[in-house]
């Protein structure tokens, strides 16, 4: 034990730097890429009222939003607040960016963590039904339905569900996450689970297909490996083969491959959430990024960049401990 304790200090170490390197890259990057955007934050603030004010009125605002200092004075004025722990204010919804996510985080994450549920569970039965019965019907079915999904947009298939599920078949909610009126806690589980359908299930459809073409492959390995030959020639059934020996060395890496494909996920949540109208944090950074409101955009691209790398840190550590157990074994 106490060999190891240098090697899990640095790994610690290394992962911190790591993230503190991908946030300084991300906000510098960002707030670059805001300052170059065609769209004057001022007219995007004053919405339609842009004509109904003077000049000196138009100055004094721009001074108020701190528009009339440059880039990098804004960027520090941010970093300063940020190291406060004051993520700045939001012009889209006149409210501390702090409250904008603490409101919106909570339904992205629920509908990106019952989408990863969705893909995984049912990315990786197919794969496991597919890899078992290789080269048969089902199998066949279930490659082209993979490959027909890695090159679907997520958008074509949010609006085909929406045409089928809910104007022909009036079996879903058109959008949003809740009736007219209510907020998302406000209604009955039932309705939740009823407005969360469609989201889920288009993020789920789009996002296992990774899943079921890998757990395929992987699964074939393990059926034409030594010792699995080596059983089903000693009397063991597939049954038995497929529940001591296929499942036991094709779960992880299918979960380690979920963890990996993480940042595809929240960036179909984006999308997802736009078409649904579902009032998440990727439908904000949406709203923020065509109203130029910069602190919001800022807020929402630091939460996503601790997301990314949290479900990329989680995926280098389970693949070192899936090949670490592969080599004890």
């Amino acid at each position: 034990m106490p060999q190891l304790m240098p090697t899990h200090s640095y790994a610690i170490l290394s992962a911190g730097f790591r993230l503190v390197l991908l946030l300084i890259l991300v906000v510098l990057l960002a707030y670059l890429l805001l300052s170059w955007t065609p769209i004057d934050p001022l007219n995007a603030y004053l919405g339609g009222n842009v004509f109904g004010i003077s000049e000196p009125q138009k100055a004094l605002l721009a001074q108020q939003l701190s528009l009339d200092q440059s880039v990098g004075q804004r960027l520090l004025h941010w970093l300063s607040g940020l190291a406060r722990g004051d993520l700045g204010f939001s012009t889209l919804y006149q409210q501390p960016v702090s409250s904008v996510i603490a409101t919106h985080l909570p339904l992205s994450l629920l509908l990106i963590g019952l989408s990863w549920v969705g893909s995984l569970v049912l990315g990786y039965l197919l794969g496991l039904l597919a890899g078992i019965y290789q080269d048969s019907w089902l199998d066949k079915a279930v490659q082209r339905f993979s490959w027909l999904m890695v090159c679907m947009p997520s958008f074509w298939l949010a609006m085909l569900f929406i045409s089928l599920f809910s104007i022909a078949l009036q079996l879903t909610p058109v959008c949003c996450a809740a009736p007219i009126g209510m907020t998302f806690s406000e209604q009955s589980v039932l309705s939740m689970l009823h407005h969360l359908l469609l989201p889920v299930a288009t993020l789920t459809v789009v996002s296992m297909a990774p899943i079921v073409l890998h757990t395929r492959e992987k699964v074939i390995d393990v059926l034409q490996s030594d010792y699995v030959q080596y059983s089903l020639a000693h009397g063991d059934s597939l049954l038995k083969v497929v529940r001591f020996h296929v499942i036991r060395n094709s779960l992880l890496p299918a979960i380690v491959l979920q963890f990996a494909t993480f940042a595809e996920l929240f960036g179909g949540s984006l999308i997802a959430e736009t078409v649904f109208s579902f009032p998440g944090l990727g439908a904000s950074m949406v709203k923020a990024g065509l109203a130029s409101d910069t602190d919001l955009l800022m807020g929402c691209t630091l939460i996503s960049a601790l997301m990314v790398f949290s479900g990329n840190l989680i995926a280098t550590v389970l693949s070192r401990y899936f090949i670490q157990e592969a080599g004890d074994a």
